[in-house]
């Protein structure tokens, strides 16, 4: 099974939590997301209950550290681009692409022919759908296995 860290907008975590639990169970897949799947991360929970503010209960050199580590041992990344502000996402392809892991973007706000993303990216999908289809391409013939 191939894994690969899942960079995504703070903003978007809901819609993207769907997407990413419904690709895991019909690909051979797992995404890490992480802000569901790490251990000892409370503070999306705080702030989803109305008990905390958006960066008020991280350790922001924990939170950094530990997710540059998840990216490290990963085996790539698949990046989101939606539009929404999310500085940790360009911060985590950028930190994939120089630690040589492959970095699968996908750009729905428009900016695909973005030079940054074009640098950095292995491939760009302009779409869920379009990313879906390679993973099955992927699955049909082993490739990613």
């Amino acid at each position: 099974m191939k894994k690969f860290y899942l960079a995504h907008p703070f903003d978007s975590r809901t819609v993207i939590r769907e997407w990413e639990l419904r690709v895991e169970k019909q690909f051979d897949v797992e995404l890490l997301n992480p802000f569901y799947d790490i251990e000892d991360r409370t503070d999306v929970e705080e702030r989803d209950a109305g008990r905390a503010e958006r960066y008020e209960k991280i350790i922001p050199s924990d939170l950094v550290e530990r997710d540059i580590q998840y990216v490290l041992k990963s085996g790539g990344l698949v990046g989101i681009v939606d539009g929404s502000v999310s500085y940790g996402t360009i911060m985590e392809i950028v930190y994939a692409n120089i630690f040589r892991k492959p970095v699968y973007l996908i750009v729905t706000n428009g900016h695909y022919k973005h030079p940054w993303l074009i640098h950095h990216a292995s491939r760009i999908f302009l779409s869920f759908e379009e990313f879906e289809n390679w993973l099955q391409i992927k699955d049909d013939s082993n490739v990613s296995k």
